[in-house]
């Protein structure tokens, strides 16, 4: 004996053979739209598992339409009963007679209460939806890296605009390469007399100036900017801990892999911890390469080997030759250091330890860079002729 098990708005129904009503479980009114989101995620709900044990003491053979995961039913008793078919005839027959059969349900009363009913839900799932989005953590950390590159970009232009203008009263302090002791100094002395004596602090020795002076309204004007900037780089500060105390709970495999910075970067540039979950490492090793990518399609220029992971201490700091390699080898831990705190959620170190040993396998094997074979060599020689120009040649004129 057969049975076919489908959902709708209202919740979880079983048909029989001649699609007669045998079963249904509802969702509970206030739970029907993070029910409707569990299902569309692809996610088994108790509605479903209910009614499932239930029709499974009475039939041989049930029907699931579903587009959710084979997987989340085998753990469930008697699952060589289940069998997926999307759509089947109960399915069908329960959208093509969804009004009548959710009166027999008790769902609605009459037909005019139908639309009013559906409208209702569908607005509390698209808010649910907007709320959900917005709560989630990675989109709070998008903000902060897209904040901490903002203001990098704000403060690397005011310190050279600050350090431009102090240079005309102490020109000699610019042998400071700190932008953060540079401000730090003038918002709290402003004098130059003053910071003579404290620069010793800081390895520097001076004794004396050849700036020009200027009048006391100046000096606060340059106190009062570097004031402001110093706020600015203490701000940086804040979001970047922010940044370490996010990643360190959203994604702790990919922060101990490859930075809190980085690693929030990357999630920023796909929009989600999901989405960069989703995608292969291969993908993953050019992210934020896409125009040389673009570039390479369009005009045949050398692919790119990596994007945004080229920040990466190892991948930056290591030779020419090896650097893809190492990118490709990178990449890939990513993807798997992602999808563990994706799924799972546990911390696994085993993941940064392996992706050190694989760079110092490719550091013994790649001691000098390979020379290129000649078959390599004739392809350059040959793509970088002209092409020929096809048609006919114009005879020329002939001076007579």
């Amino acid at each position: 004996m057969k049975c076919y098990l489908t959902s709708c708005l209202a919740g979880f129904m079983a048909f029989s053979e001649d699609l007669i009503l045998l079963d249904y479980e509802l969702f509970p009114p206030s739970k029907i739209s993070s029910r409707l989101l569990d299902v569309q995620e692809g996610n088994l709900v108790k509605e479903e598992e209910f009614l499932l044990k239930r029709m499974v003491k009475n039939h041989e053979k049930i029907v699931i339409e579903n587009s959710r995961r084979v997987s989340n039913y085998k753990n469930l008793k008697n699952s060589e009963k289940f069998e997926f078919q999307s759509p089947h005839q109960g399915g069908e027959h329960l959208r093509y007679n969804l009004t009548s059969i959710l009166i027999d349900v008790g769902f609605i009363d009459s037909p005019i209460d139908f639309n009013p009913r559906i409208s209702n839900i569908y607005q509390e799932l698209v808010l649910k939806k907007i709320r959900d989005s917005s709560e989630s953590e990675d989109k709070l950390l998008m903000q902060a890296v897209s904040s901490i590159e903002e203001l990098d970009e704000s403060i690397s232009k005011l310190s050279e605009r600050i350090r431009e203008w102090y240079a005309i009263h102490f020109p000699e302090m610019d042998a400071m390469k700190s932008h953060e002791t540079y401000v730090g100094l003038i918002a709290e002395y402003g004098h130059r007399e003053k910071i003579i004596k404290n620069l010793k602090k800081f390895n520097l020795d001076i004794e004396s100036s050849m700036g020009a002076e200027i009048e006391e309204e100046d000096i606060l004007i340059l106190q009062n900017f570097a004031s402001s900037l110093k706020s600015l780089q203490d701000s940086r500060k804040g979001i970047e801990k922010y940044v370490e105390i996010k990643m360190g709970k959203i994604a702790p495999n990919l922060m101990d892999l490859c930075g809190a910075t980085l690693g929030a970067k990357l999630i920023a540039h796909v929009g989600s911890i999901k989405q960069l979950a989703i995608f292969p490492s291969s993908t993953v090793q050019i992210l934020g390469a896409e125009k040389a990518l673009f570039r390479h399609l369009k005009t045949g220029e050398r692919p790119p080997k990596h994007g945004l992971i080229y920040q990466h201490p190892e991948i930056r700091g290591a030779r020419w030759w090896i650097r893809g390699k190492i990118a490709r080898a990178f990449a890939a831990k990513i993807s798997l250091a992602v999808r563990k705190d994706l799924f799972s959620g546990e911390f696994d170190p085993h993941i940064k330890e392996q992706f050190l040993e694989k760079v110092e396998e490719i550091k013994k094997e790649n001691p000098f860079p390979k020379k290129p074979s000649r078959s390599k060599t004739i392809k350059k020689e040959t793509s970088r002729k002209k092409p020929k120009k096809y048609g006919k040649k114009k005879k020329k004129k002939s001076r007579k």
